[in-house]
């Protein structure tokens, strides 16, 4: 199994929310071998942005915050290059209407062509009628 993961998934491996427990099911696949997961370079301030939210409204302290991100760091998720895919989610944002950040995951799995894994429903909802391989967390069978 070959994923492209965005920044609500990988979230989802720090700190527990709704299906959580799919997420980190994933994380243990990709960890024993089982699936190969990449992420567009963007994921890094993305998934940092969600623990920083997290710290300002006081549902984790800071140092956890940080602690959390640097645990993320240290998974060595492989990272593609956003260059080269920026003008394809722009394109994308244009005709869509989904934020440049979002289509450039999806220009990442079509690039691959590999499926797109979000827990972003509305994204999927979105965008899951013109690129097929998009896949919500909560529908994915693990």
């Amino acid at each position: 199994m070959n994923l492209v993961v965005d920044a609500s998934v990988a979230a989802k491996w720090l700190v527990a929310e709704e299906d959580s427990d799919k997420a980190r099911h994933l994380l243990t696949e990709w960890r024993q071998g089982k699936a190969s997961l990449t992420a567009p370079d963007l994921i890094l301030p993305e998934v940092a942005s969600v623990l920083w939210k997290r710290a300002q409204r006081r549902a984790l302290p800071s140092r956890v915050a940080r602690d959390l991100y640097l645990r993320f760091e240290r998974l060595s998720l492989p990272l593609a290059a956003s260059e080269g895919l920026v003008g394809e989610a722009l394109s994308m944002a244009v005709q869509h209407g989904n934020s440049v950040y979002d289509g450039v995951y999806v220009a990442l799995s079509r690039t691959l062509n590999w499926d797109y894994l979000t827990a972003d429903a509305k994204l999927h909802r979105l965008l899951s009628p013109f690129f097929p391989k998009i896949v919500l967390l909560g529908d994915w069978r693990t």
